[in-house]
């Protein structure tokens, strides 16, 4: 009859991680967390950038609406880009904020 060999330490126990192992996964939960944090600040800054050019850009049209010409046509394609530009920065921002786990 061969006798069995058991491990000194039950599996369920060898599989839990230390203090240490703890502390490191803490920190890497706390680091993935604080970069997502500045990456959403980063695309609101961005946004709240981009609003402030398009009012700008909005401005110089009013002002230049009377007078065609190539400065007109330059700023009209500004404000569209601005536009365009701002609608994909809110759909990525939506479309982050729908992938974010229940709290």
């Amino acid at each position: 009859m061969a006798q069995e060999t058991r491990p000194l330490i039950p599996v369920a126990e060898a599989d839990k991680p230390g203090v240490i192992g703890t502390f490191v996964l803490g920190v890497k939960v706390w680091g993935r967390e604080m970069a997502r944090l500045a990456t959403r600040q980063a695309m609101r800054h961005e946004l709240r950038q981009l609003d402030a050019r398009l009012r700008q850009e909005t401005d110089l049209l009013a002002r230049l609406d009377a007078a065609p010409g190539p400065e007109r046509d330059l700023c009209l394609r500004q404000v569209e880009m601005l536009k365009i530009e701002i609608a994909r920065l809110r759909r990525e921002e939506q479309a982050t904020n729908g992938r974010r786990s229940p709290q």
